[in-house]
């Protein structure tokens, strides 16, 4: 069997770099409720790791005929079962810590050297190397470019140049490590920017744009060195954190970004990054990864264009997840969101009327 785990605080455990590190309660809230989330795309048979399993039963109740027939384990039960494989939500020191502190065996683990490979591709600058070779040859649909910055008065300079910017650590969980500042920078700002550089050592610096809507493609790398598309993945955010993720067939999301992006880019682009991720990750990272994008409103305000790169996530997403939820039903797409009332849920609700509205 396989055993499965949602550790959602991957992206704050690659940005410390350490095996032991107490988890913002948010992330560990998250991991608590949602710690089931892995029996959607589990296989029957295999096992996934959660806090309670009383918890997941529970949970995952209402999802019965959607998810596997999955074993929920603890901790504790690490050690006695045949495991045959190892698949969380993204590799990282500390979960790689956690599993061996509980008797997974070392030989189903990642090395150092391959945990190192991966957070060396999630770092922010890789994106800015993609982003470059994605483009070539196809600049007048596309737009983007990222900079970075090692020291403060470079950080400025390169601000004061682009007037309205995004500065984004180089590890950072969504939205956590993001900030949208302007020529006129406030000092709460400033003093983040001049932590993020003593801790991460750069900043990524990027122009802020008009942005229509957000998507992303998903791919997997497998073991024999390929890396496949998977699907497209539209979702919302708001103020650079995550807020949902549309359900549906291939066809209904191209349909949604046909207001602005054609079937021949979106082809264009997978193809391209599917190249290029190939000779980045192979026999470097097996795995689900994700690369975000968006449509912007081009300068002139008569066009739109496509930013194909906009995050790099080496690590299974939201998108994944929404891939895995759809049941093949071409005649009702829906919504899948993340709510938090008492506890963090899985919602699910229909979409209704005019679709487009969900961008």
């Amino acid at each position: 069997m396989d055993l499965h785990i949602f550790n959602p605080e991957h992206d704050i455990a690659l940005a410390y770099d350490v095996p032991h590190l107490t988890i913002p309660h948010v992330a560990q809230e998250m991991r608590m409720n949602l710690g089931f989330l892995p029996a959607f795309w589990a296989k029957d048979g295999d096992a996934v790791l959660v806090d309670d399993i009383k918890y997941a039963l529970k949970a995952s109740k209402q999802y019965k005929g959607m998810i596997a027939d999955v074993l929920f384990v603890e901790k504790t039960d690490l050690a006695s079962l045949p495991l045959d494989g190892v698949k969380p939500w993204g590799w990282d020191c500390r979960v790689c810590a956690e599993l061996a502190e509980n008797g997974v065996a070392a030989d189903i683990l990642p090395t150092e050297g391959q945990l190192a490979d991966v957070r060396r591709f999630s770092d922010r600058e890789q994106t800015k190397e993609m982003l470059h070779v994605v483009r070539k040859g196809i600049e007048g649909d596309t737009c983007g470019e990222s900079f970075v910055a090692t020291a403060m008065d470079e950080a400025q300079s390169i601000i004061r140049q682009l007037g309205n910017a995004v500065v984004k650590a180089p590890w950072s969980s969504s939205g956590r490590g993001v900030r949208y500042v302007s020529d006129a920078a406030d000092q709460p700002k400033l003093s983040w920017i001049r932590h993020t550089l003593q801790h991460q050592g750069k900043v990524m610096i990027e122009p802020r744009y008009n942005k229509m809507c957000d998507f992303a493609m998903e791919f997997v790398s497998t073991p024999d060195g390929g890396v496949r598309y998977c699907g497209l993945s539209v979702f919302k955010t708001l103020n650079a954190q995550y807020t949902g993720n549309v359900v549906g067939s291939e066809r209904f999301k191209r349909d949604l970004l046909s207001r602005y992006v054609s079937a021949t880019l979106l082809d264009d682009i997978a193809s391209r990054l599917e190249h290029n991720l190939t000779a980045m990750l192979s026999g470097r990272y097996a795995g689900e990864l994700g690369v975000d994008m968006m449509v912007v409103a081009g300068a002139e305000g008569d066009r739109f264009l496509l930013h194909p790169c906009v995050e790099i996530n080496l690590r299974r997403t939201m998108g994944h997840l929404a891939l895995s939820l759809y049941g093949g039903d071409d005649e009702h797409a829906r919504l899948m969101s993340i709510v938090h009332d008492v506890n963090y849920q899985l919602k699910l609700q229909r979409i209704e009327g005019e679709y487009v509205n969900v961008l």
